[in-house]
């Protein structure tokens, strides 16, 4: 609990400098918008280690084959990782290049989960094979 309230204190405090300085500087408030957000990412990181620790041990109590979780793993890793550059450019006012960004991350989600549909297609197939 008092990690995520020092991660928002974290935050605040970064926003409101940023805020502050935006008037006089703001190619520095640009830049203590992104340290404060590396920061507060950075603290997320012993949170992330337990979610990935706790998913694998599921997915091998459940006998789930482990590139599964491994795509998993990217997917969502790549979908935070897209989010958070995506708002930074919108932040500094650059809507168009934030869009652009999120269509390559929605198009390299759609590469990495290709294996599974390629999985789930050969499954589909035997099924209507088998009938």
């Amino acid at each position: 609990m008092s990690d995520i309230i020092r991660l928002i204190g974290t935050g605040f405090a970064g926003g409101m400098l940023a805020l502050m300085i935006r008037k006089h500087r703001p190619e520095f408030a640009l830049l203590i918008a992104l340290v404060t957000s590396a920061i507060i990412l950075a603290g997320t990181i012993e949170w992330l280690s337990e979610i990935m620790n706790g998913l694998r041990q599921i997915i091998e109590e459940c006998g789930v084959d482990t590139r599964y979780f491994s795509m998993i793993a990217k997917v969502i890793g790549t979908a935070y990782i897209t989010q958070f550059s995506a708002e930074i450019l919108r932040d500094s006012g650059e809507n168009a290049v934030a869009s652009k960004i999120e269509a390559a991350g929605k198009i390299c989600i759609l590469a990495l989960t290709l294996p599974v549909l390629a999985s789930f297609m050969e499954l589909c197939i035997g099924v209507v094979n088998s009938v």
